[in-house]
Order: structure tokens, then sequence, then C-alpha cells
């Protein structure tokens, strides 16, 4: 079994007529922190969904936990930058988790297992308390580590998060940071931000993304 959890090979992809990203080949070694940064619009997200095959690059190839992105995808938390939800819409805290074990399930049809999973990663995350509350009613530093707690909840074997630190403060970035660190124990961790004070406590190696990637460091991921 290949030791990378992700390896691209001359990967070009584009919206339209606009390219995004350039001949793009790296590496990450499973068990390692890695982390996307560089300017807006150089193509980080789109990175990251060609990664979890919701997008197709039109040159290259991915490779991810030895497999195609798509066989992968079920072994693969997600955390996207924002997510949207209309307020008035009565969803709790606890079904939001219960997203990351559909798996083919029906919304409402959830197991015994799936609930104990879920109830889990919110302990795991420290808002087990807040199973019952409506999503909507939580600060924005709750709500990001509730959509940890949904890739969670999929028991990944790798864990992809952009910005996670978005509308955090201080405070809460710090237990974010506790919590990445218990969690690369047990799998490898991508993410994508632009917080290099966060990134230097956390990240094993960094890649700068704008149109082509390269190294920003040397470590247990190459580019």
């Amino acid at each position: 079994m290949t030791n990378d959890a992700v390896r691209v090979e001359g990967l070009s992809f584009s919206y339209g007529r606009t390219p995004v990203l350039r001949d793009v080949s790296l590496s990450i070694q499973r068990g390692c922190i890695a982390c996307f940064t560089g300017p807006n619009g150089g193509g980080k997200s789109t990175l990251l969904r060609l990664i979890l095959g919701l997008l197709k690059p039109q040159a290259g190839q991915i490779s991810v936990l030895g497999t195609t992105p798509e066989a992968a995808s079920m072994r693969i938390g997600y955390m996207p930058q924002q997510v949207q939800f209309d307020p008035r819409f009565p969803i709790t805290v606890m079904q939001i988790v219960l997203m990351g074990r559909l798996r083919g399930n029906r919304p409402g049809f959830y197991s015994r297992q799936d609930r104990f999973i879920a109830s889990t990663c919110l302990e795991e995350v420290d808002l087990a308390n807040f199973a019952n509350t409506p999503f909507s009613h939580l600060s924005g530093g709750q709500k990001q580590r509730v959509l940890i707690a949904r890739a969670l909840a999929v028991q990944p074997e790798m864990l992809l998060l952009d910005e996670p630190t978005a509308m955090v403060d201080n405070h809460i970035e710090a237990r974010l940071l506790e919590q990445l660190r218990t969690l690369h124990a047990r799998m490898t961790i991508v993410l994508v931000s632009h917080d290099m004070h966060f990134l230097q406590q956390l990240v094993q190696v960094g890649f700068h993304v704008n149109g082509t990637v390269q190294p920003a460091q040397q470590g247990c991921c190459h580019g």
C-alpha cells in the first residue's frame, strides 16, 4: 500500500476558459498535517474539491488514499468554508452532525449506532450540551465546531478543513488547535487557511497555491 494520502500529478483545472490550476504535482503522506495557503482566487478551495472528487481535472491525475477521489470520498471528512442554512429552518445541532452519517440513509432514518457516533463527535468538540439547540442560535465559532463534528461523524481516515479559523476568536482558535492536534493522532489532516499564526503552531508542511503549487517547507509532504 502506498504511504501517500494524496498524490497529484500534472493536474490542471479551469472554470470555463479561466484557468485556475496549471500542471500541479504534489504528494501528502498519510499521518501528515498539511496546509494550502495563498491569495484569494489562487485555487486552494478548488484543489480541495478536486481531492474530494466534487470536481474533475481537465488534465493530470489524482490519487486519494490509494484510489480515485470518488472511491475515497466515504473515507474523508470535509468541513467547507461556508455552509448556508436558512435561520428560519428549525434544524438542530444533532441533526447537522447526523448528516455525516447519511451514507445512503434517508434523512431521519438513523441507527442507534449512528446517533451514538454523532453524540461522541459532539463530545469531542465540547458541544454535547448543545445537541438539541437550533444551529442558527450558535455563535460563529460554535458553528465551525459543529461542522467539524459532522466531518468526524464520517469516521474518516482523512480530514479536509477549508478556513477552519474563520469567524472564531483567539480563545476558540486555541481550543481548535488543541482538538486538531488530538485528531492528528488517528488521521491525516489537510486544511486551507490564511491564518499564518495558527498554521505555524500546527502544520508540518505547507503548500503555496497560486495557480501552481510550490512547497513552503519540507516535511512529511512533498511538492
